[in-house]
């Protein structure tokens, strides 16, 4: 192990991070691990006699256990551990030190000083010594790096010559690489080695300083993001990186839009093979993530990982019960996603005229779902009111429909008064017979929906505050579009 240590070249790095918490959450999935652990920890001026353990999963740190010093001052874990990176965690300062567990090396010992945590060693660990060797690698060489970096940076307040700084960083750019590709042509099948070639960065081609080059350049990123780590290997999804990855792949490297973020999810999925652990997590995942998304538009990514994962049967593990509520909420909102057709809806004004979308004359069509008692509507209302007086001269009109029914009615016709609503066109279901609410999926007021005057849902779920701005953008869309076809 140490030849190859002493014969290897050193380089630094220019984007590892070791961004961590401790986050204390219920396991997703329980499933056994395969071997039996035993890990020794012996730690110089510890008088606490309390450890925790703690593992990654996702973008979670859970606790795996707590250890309690033994007569002689050591803290052992004997347990059947996953294989992956864990977390040894000191008290009182809650300060943690990273170890790996590699089955093949299933009984070691992890010495550091609690008062200078910078020298950790290992003893029969071949796997926790070659990633601590490349860590310390890294921490030695990042102060240069950084000083040299910053030097570079400021060069152009200075104009000072960077030639010199540039061959010193590229020199240290050098010496990781070789470093990096020692490590993982000696141990290819170590834990360790899945975590140093995680940080290799992507060789790129050259492209040309054009918006097709800049556009190629991109594709050829995201096509190659992923080079250095297997999806399906379940060590890579007990580490740090491999979330960070994914939510970076999902988030930064994919166009905001719904059909965008549904073929990368996708993508994903597939790449990580509906049998591996990944798999099962990340399609939990990235339902509840797009379950609570608070961006307008990206519950059609729910609906889709439902029609085509949930709803397939590629989700054997959820509960018929949970099935069902999963399958219910993707139907509700399944047509009031954007771009879908409203249903017309039908009811009644004070007078007990009927009145129904397609009825009304408009532009566009604020349709706005409130009831009497809902504080938030209380306190939204004034702004549905100021921006329908501003903007009703524009074909742009609010149709209110109150959310309560049988004896509570009354309050809706008197809450119009007080309210000062009139300009709107308002309106009731004292009986429910018009089933708006399934229609529209109102599950909470106010919820607002802005249809065009082909009943189209251009937009839904924002505030009386933001109906200017969205307006706006509206308005200026179309002005452009009729600009550019002045024949229309």
């Amino acid at each position: 192990m140490k030849s190859f240590v002493k014969t290897a070249v050193y380089k630094i790095m220019r984007n590892i991070r070791f961004k961590t918490g401790l986050a204390i959450i219920a396991l997703l999935f329980c499933i056994r691990a395969n071997s039996q652990n035993k890990i020794f920890f012996n730690i110089d001026n510890y008088e606490n006699d309390t450890l925790i353990i703690g593992n990654y999963i996702l973008d979670k740190q859970l606790v795996q256990d707590t250890l309690f010093a033994n007569e002689e001052d050591q803290f052992v874990l004997q347990d059947s551990l996953h294989e992956g990176v864990y977390l040894v965690l000191t008290l009182p300062d809650n300060q943690f030190l990273q170890f790996l567990v590699n089955n093949d090396e299933p009984e070691f010992t992890m010495h550091f000083d609690y008062a200078d945590k910078s020298n950790i060693r290992f003893e029969g660990s071949e796997d926790n010594t070659a990633f601590q060797y490349f860590v310390d690698f890294i921490n030695e060489k990042r102060p240069l790096s950084d000083s040299l970096r910053v030097q570079i940076s400021n060069s152009n307040e200075t104009d000072i010559d960077v030639s010199g700084i540039q061959e010193r960083l590229a020199l240290l750019n050098a010496q990781l690489k070789a470093v990096q590709d020692s490590l993982i042509e000696v141990n290819p099948d170590f834990l360790s080695t899945i975590m140093i070639k995680a940080n290799k960065e992507i060789v790129m081609p050259e492209f040309e300083a054009t918006e097709d080059g800049r556009l190629a350049q991109y594709y050829y990123f995201k096509k190659h993001y992923f080079d250095y780590i297997d999806l399906k290997d379940p060590r890579a999804l007990r580490s740090p990186f491999y979330f960070h990855r994914v939510n970076y792949y999902v988030d930064k490297l994919t166009p905001k839009s719904p059909d965008s973020i549904a073929q990368s999810i996708d993508s994903l999925l597939h790449w990580m093979g509906e049998d591996s652990e990944a798999y099962k997590y990340y399609l939990s995942h990235f339902l509840n993530s797009y379950a609570q998304t608070k961006i307008v538009g990206l519950d059609a990514v729910y609906v889709h990982i439902v029609d085509n994962y949930y709803g397939k049967g590629k989700a054997p593990w959820v509960e018929e019960e949970n099935m069902l509520k999963i399958l219910d909420r993707a139907a509700k909102l399944r047509p009031v996603l954007l771009g879908e057709i409203g249903e017309d809806v039908q009811v009644f004004q004070k007078d007990g005229t009927p009145v129904s979308i397609s009825d009304i004359d408009y532009k566009y069509l604020v349709l706005l779902f409130w009831a009497p008692d809902c504080g938030h509507c209380k306190k939204s209302m004034p702004d549905f009111v100021d921006f329908n007086e501003r903007y009703k001269d524009l074909g742009i009109k609010t149709f209110a429909i109150c959310t309560k029914y049988r004896d509570k009615v009354k309050g809706c016709w008197e809450s119009v008064e007080e309210k000062n609503m009139s300009g709107f066109i308002n309106g009731a279901d004292e009986f429910n017979r018009s089933n708006f609410k399934l229609k529209y999926y109102v599950d909470s007021t106010p919820k607002v929906y802005i249809l065009d005057k082909d009943r189209k849902i251009i937009m839904k779920n924002i505030g009386g505050n933001q109906l200017d701005a969205v307006f706006e953008q509206i308005l200026s869309r179309e002005e452009k579009a009729a600009s550019s076809n002045p024949e229309k």
